[in-house]
């Protein structure tokens, strides 16, 4: 079967050691295969390495209070992203106090007061500790560094379509601690991650970490056995898929109980005049298998127009036994392309506008207002001199240095 999600594994890819790619394939009947394999006594060694690190964890230090969200974002994708995504759920009426948690230079002061109207309190990793903490190990790390003892980790291109605070007062919650949301797939029985964790739960579904809630006090040693998975990242990511099934295999490896989201996850998008249709959304479910997250994973807010309404249906399995499969789609457009994910089989379809009225255009009205704010025009320069001007930064004053610059070609010439 051709890969649906071939966009997503490549980026994972890039956290992997060269050399000794890690490949995954995906079947129709839901299994994520994975050529990368050790020896055994690479698989004992890893096993004892984190087996070690567990015993050095020290007790939960009892200094985080309340309940908040927690979104990683940062950069133009990212930070475009999580302001739909948060400014959505304060019209939601959403009340929680929110944490953006960046890594050094991926947000500039202009826009980090912008997000401060929406009481939102920044973050920079960097004032936590002096190691490099990017890509998906920043989930686990702002979770364990946050002034929240209870916290729901938020993809920054995931929006809620109600106020998620029930999620905390839900009894599955209370009495676990953590709950997780199911992906598509499941892990092979080869995966030597098995055997380094010591499970056989192979049945159980892989992870998607768009949206996690945890109890910090109650799964403190699940948590930082997790991150140490992401620091061993030249390991794990190669069996795994980023940092998502992390969490679950902590979980898992340490013999703790967590709840898994019953209802398997949809798709949302829309159909062309032939009634094709094209998801570019993961649909996830609350305990009662309501829709309540809409994770914009394929084309997000940054590369959607002011006028683009891409959520008119919603796809997702029956209550049934029957054979659901994936079917990839890639829209040409000159000599780019845009890829898309449908399922066939047993499946429902609902009316998105039936469901969530004007949700999308509430959604591009926010979009609409930040594009034309002046804090984002400026972000974007941030960014375009990040990216062109070698050393330059933030506190850097223009003017001195441009005539740094003058003086310098006048001297050698």
């Amino acid at each position: 079967m051709v890969n649906p999600f071939r966009g997503f594994i490549d980026a994972c890819r890039k956290y992997m050691i060269r050399g000794n790619p890690a490949r995954n394939t995906f079947t129709e009947d839901f299994i994520r295969k994975n050529n990368y394999r050790l020896t055994g006594g690479q698989r004992k060694a890893l096993k004892k390495e984190w087996t070690s690190f567990v015993g050095t964890i020290e007790s939960y230090p009892n200094k985080f209070f309340g309940r908040g969200i927690v979104i990683c974002a940062g950069g133009m994708s990212y930070t475009t992203c999580a302001w739909v995504c948060i400014s959505v759920a304060r019209k939601l009426g959403c009340t929680l106090p929110i944490e953006l948690w960046y890594d050094g230079p991926e947000l500039n002061r202009t826009l980090i007061r912008q997000f401060e109207n929406l009481q939102v309190n920044c973050r920079n990793c960097r004032d936590y500790t002096k190691s490099a903490i990017q890509g998906f190990a920043m989930k686990p790390f702002a979770i364990l560094n946050s002034s929240f003892r209870e916290i729901l980790l938020l993809d920054a291109d995931n929006n809620c379509t109600k106020d998620p605070a029930y999620l905390f007062d839900n009894s599955e919650y209370l009495h676990h601690g953590a709950v997780f949301w199911p992906d598509f797939w499941k892990t092979s029985k080869e995966n030597p991650i098995w055997k380094i964790i010591g499970s056989k739960q192979f049945e159980l579904p892989e992870q998607e970490s768009g949206q996690i809630v945890i109890d910090k006090e109650k799964c403190w040693k699940e948590l930082n056995l997790c991150m140490y998975f992401n620091y061993q990242s030249q390991h794990y990511y190669k069996m795994l898929l980023g940092d998502k099934d992390t969490f679950k295999f902590a979980w898992l490896a340490l013999g703790r109980n967590y709840y898994m989201i019953p209802t398997p996850p949809g798709l949302c998008g829309f159909s062309d005049q032939g009634d094709e249709f094209y998801g570019l959304s993961m649909v996830q479910h609350d305990m009662n298998g309501s829709v309540l997250f809409l994770h914009r994973n394929l084309l997000k807010w940054d590369q959607t127009r002011d006028d683009e309404i891409l959520w008119t249906k919603i796809k997702r399995r029956r209550k049934t036994l029957k054979p659901v499969r994936f079917k990839p789609k890639w829209v040409v457009v000159g000599d780019s392309s845009q890829h898309f994910v449908d399922m066939e089989g047993d499946v429902e379809i609902l009316s998105f506008c039936d469901l969530f009225d004007r949700y999308e255009e509430q959604c591009l009205e926010f979009l609409k207002e930040l594009r034309k704010s002046e804090p984002y025009l400026q972000f974007i320069l941030y960014l375009y001199f990040l990216k062109t001007r070698s050393g330059y930064s933030e506190d850097m004053n223009l003017f001195s240095e441009f005539h740094y610059l003058s003086h310098a070609l006048k001297t050698s010439a």
